[in-house]
């Protein structure tokens, strides 16, 4: 069953057909006239960290320029709740779709449920919506939300509130482009693309990957792409060998960072890294490695995986993974946006190793900068070989400045939020900063085990 099956039916297209209000004005910073502007985030993380991760670095960026905005970002993450929040934001928290280990359910039970939750969601989505009436709506991903829950609440939005904007924020890869495009015909995403969306925001550059060729967007759509470049947090002020005294490892010598993500499916990566390590020692003995399992990595596997490391390695359930990345030589990761990302700011040597799933979107992003010079990339089914220590030796004996160099020739800056920023100015208006610090950028973190 395809995921438009369970999605409510599309808006008639005459939904988002309304005229054009006339552009808001710019507000003033003084004390006077300013009022509370809103701004509406849409991030459709389940089990996921990338999309909230991605809003809450959007937040941080557009809260700072504004004083007078505040923001609410609307998401089903279970764990939203363990990333620091700036200033002057909320999350709206969507329900997720919880069952006991000891219930079994048929096909049909599930189906039903899943379209209960959808439902539950689509309706406190707009509530939400129209009860905020927001200044401009940024919605991450999925343009009407995940299997169209938030279609209803954008339609009515943008009925009831005409000056409202709307912008569609979007990875550059986002999964297999044939199977892109039959979801969105099948959803009605192109209408609302055209319709719906003042603009349309791409996280990531044309030199890597072409969205409007991919997706086969019309040129009425094209004219809405802004290329933002990629959106990354601030890169850590960390001293490596703080990091690493922390987890008890020496000060000096090579490190390995291996990180997944969330950690669900992780476990095979983990453990090949683990392996790959150990098989390198021989030549470098120095040599030492921090595993980060994520949240969602079953405790067993976590259980495993600790049983089997040698001395020179630390196993992490949770950290601050761009701090580490920081501290390391070489990473071992999943190919999501995010970590990617961060490792290519870094300009750190990095090995990818892309989720074992129907989506391609991380086989596609490895190959496209394996194709750049800018990682190695080794498929999920070549673990057991010699292929992930062969690619790990490469990281580590890697150059490092050549390999930065490499990095800005394809990749001039990671300003990504900041650009992202100055295009929404196009609706938000230019005030000048002049709100309070805001608080520390990133994932709390919970837990170091070793």
């Amino acid at each position: 069953m395809s995921v438009a099956s369970l999605a409510s039916p599309p808006c008639s297209p005459s939904c988002w057909a309304l005229p054009s209000p006339p552009p808001r004005q710019a507000h003033s910073t003084g004390p006077a006239s300013m009022h509370i502007r809103t701004i509406l985030l849409y991030a459709q993380d389940s089990r996921g960290l990338g999309h909230i991760t991605r809003s809450l670095t959007v937040a941080r960026q557009v809260l700072a320029r504004y004083p007078d905005l505040v923001a609410y970002i609307a998401t089903k993450s279970p764990i939203a709740e363990n990333f620091a929040l700036p200033e002057r934001c909320d999350y709206i928290k969507l329900p997720t779709r919880l069952t006991p280990d000891t219930i079994q359910q048929t096909a049909l039970e599930e189906d039903a449920a899943i379209r209960r939750f959808r439902k539950i969601r689509g309706q406190l989505l707009r509530e939400a919506a129209l009860g905020l009436a927001p200044e401009l709506v940024l919605v991450d991903h999925e343009p009407l939300g995940s299997a169209g829950e938030f279609r209803e609440g954008l339609c009515a939005l943008k009925s009831q509130s005409p000056g409202t904007r709307f912008v569609f924020g979007m990875r550059d890869i986002m999964d297999d482009p044939a199977g892109i495009r039959a979801l969105w015909r099948e959803l009605g995403v192109y209408d609302a693309l055209e319709h719906l969306y003042d603009g349309i925001a791409v996280y990531g550059s044309p030199k890597v990957y072409d969205v409007a060729e991919a997706y086969a967007l019309p040129e009425s759509v094209r004219a809405k792409l802004h290329y933002c470049g990629y959106v990354v947090r601030d890169p850590p002020a960390v001293e490596s060998g703080r990091v690493r005294e922390q987890l008890g490892l020496p000060r000096d010598g090579p490190l390995v960072l291996a990180t997944v993500g969330s950690g669900c499916d992780g476990f095979p990566v983990l453990e090949a890294a683990r392996a790959a390590v150990a098989c390198l020692e021989a030549k470098l003995p120095d040599l030492h490695a921090v595993l980060v399992t994520g949240p969602y990595m079953p405790a067993e596997h976590q259980a495993v995986l600790r049983e089997r490391v040698t001395p020179t390695c630390r196993v992490c359930t949770r950290a601050d993974t761009f701090e580490l990345m920081a501290s390391a030589d070489a990473i071992v990761s999943m190919g999501g946006y995010n970590s990617v990302c961060e490792a290519l700011l870094l300009a750190r040597p990095l090995v990818i190793v892309p989720r074992a799933t129907h989506k391609i979107e991380q086989r596609i992003r490895a190959e496209a900068l394996a194709a750049q010079g800018l990682a190695q990339w080794v498929h999920p089914k070549d673990l057991s070989g010699n292929r992930l220590t062969e690619a790990l030796e490469w990281a580590l004996r890697c150059d490092r400045r050549a390999h930065a160099r490499r990095v800005r020739e394809v990749i001039p800056s990671f300003d990504g939020a900041a650009r992202l920023n100055a295009y929404l100015s196009r609706w938000l208006g230019t005030e000048p900063s002049v709100s309070p610090p805001m608080s520390r950028d990133g994932p709390a973190v919970m837990s170091v085990g070793t």
